[in-house]
């Protein structure tokens, strides 16, 4: 009798763990099939470009299955700080930032202190451990830009180079790009080279009209890393009449800049394909939150470590392709053929 309640026993123990078994199996799958949680710190929605940006993010996190948790600090580094801690108590399994400045390593050490991995968008956290840093090649901007205002020029004359904001890779990176270029080029010479602050129009305005008054006119290019200071150069430039004489860069192909390529003022600028930037940024962070392996381009050391760096791609915009830009390369809604081609300027047939 006894031996015959051990085996009783010894099966319905066997039965229980059998069925203990199944239902812990039961939970992992489940768990498996619950959505990648991403937080997406963002620097600001003032500039429209990237209301853009999450748009794209949105649509490839609906493709993966991924869930987005989006704030914006509006430029406000405070502000990024709290939203960041907001964002690791709401059981984010990724963190994408765009840094307010890129002395936010503060943030990063936040979430990786809750082995969080962080993805750094379009600005690298200076001294911290970001897993990912996702950008366009900033290097290779400087050099389209370069090469162009070698080509118009002819590969001499005097030449204004207008750097950006100082702290930024972005800005160091352009920077160097036209320093290695021009080491090459003994007829080029480079008459004024200024950083600006915070990118800005207004000294950049001011670094264009000192140049040609120091220079009585004679400059034949201005090298400006972005938009917003090319804008600040063009009014220099046709204060002085001086519309298509005179070679100007930029980056961002912003609606203003747009109209100035149109106009013939503006020479050129340079696109980053915000679709493919933000792409690569949710399929990296899905594949880090299943600690998959990434194939980076390049690294780009921020002074704690070679950070693994995926590239964006970047195309140059000028008069001969910006209406194919207006029209197919641009996100639909950035600017229309009748924002740009306004106040008498023609309208391409192509158009």
């Amino acid at each position: 009798m006894i031996r015959k309640l051990s085996y009783m026993l010894i099966i319905a123990i066997l039965i229980l763990t059998t069925a203990c078994s199944g239902n812990t199996s039961s939970t992992s799958s489940s768990n498996d099939d619950e959505p990648i949680k991403i937080g997406v710190a963002m620097k600001t929605e003032v500039q429209p470009r990237w209301k853009y940006d999450v748009q794209y993010m949105e649509e490839m996190a609906e493709e993966l299955n991924a869930e987005l948790i989006i704030q914006w600090a509006n430029d406000d580094v405070s502000k990024q700080g709290n939203q960041v801690e907001n964002l690791i108590t709401q059981g984010i399994d990724v963190l994408v930032m765009v840094p307010v400045t890129d002395q936010t390593g503060n943030l990063v050490q936040m979430a990786k202190n809750e082995g969080i991995p962080v993805i750094a968008y379009d600005a690298l956290p200076q001294d911290a451990d970001v897993d990912l840093f996702i950008t366009r090649d900033n290097y290779e901007v400087g050099r389209i830009q370069l090469e162009a205002a070698l080509e118009f020029t002819g590969e001499e004359g005097n030449y204004v180079l207008l750097k950006g904001d100082p702290p930024t890779t972005v800005a160091q990176d352009i920077a160097k790009a036209y320093d290695d270029i021009l080491a090459d080029y003994d007829k080029v010479n480079v008459v004024s080279e200024q950083w600006h602050q915070g990118w800005s129009t207004e000294a950049a305005l001011k670094t264009a009209e000192n140049a040609l008054s120091a220079q009585d006119d004679n400059i034949q290019a201005f090298v400006s890393s972005n938009d917003g200071m090319a804008i600040g150069v063009a009014q220099a430039v046709k204060g002085r009449g001086l519309e298509g004489e005179v070679f100007i860069s930029g980056m961002d192909v912003e609606l203003g800049s747009a109209k100035l390529i149109a106009e013939g003022v503006q020479t050129m600028s340079v696109w980053t394909k915000i679709d493919d930037a933000a792409r690569k940024t949710i399929a990296a962070a899905v594949d880090l939150a299943k600690n998959k392996e990434i194939e980076a381009d390049s690294t780009t050391n921020n002074g704690f470590k070679d950070v693994p760096t995926l590239f964006a791609d970047i195309v140059a915009v000028d008069q001969n392709n910006l209406c194919e830009f207006i029209n197919e390369i641009a996100p639909p809604g950035w600017m229309s053929i009748e924002e740009v081609f306004t106040d008498g300027i023609p309208k391409p047939d192509d158009c």
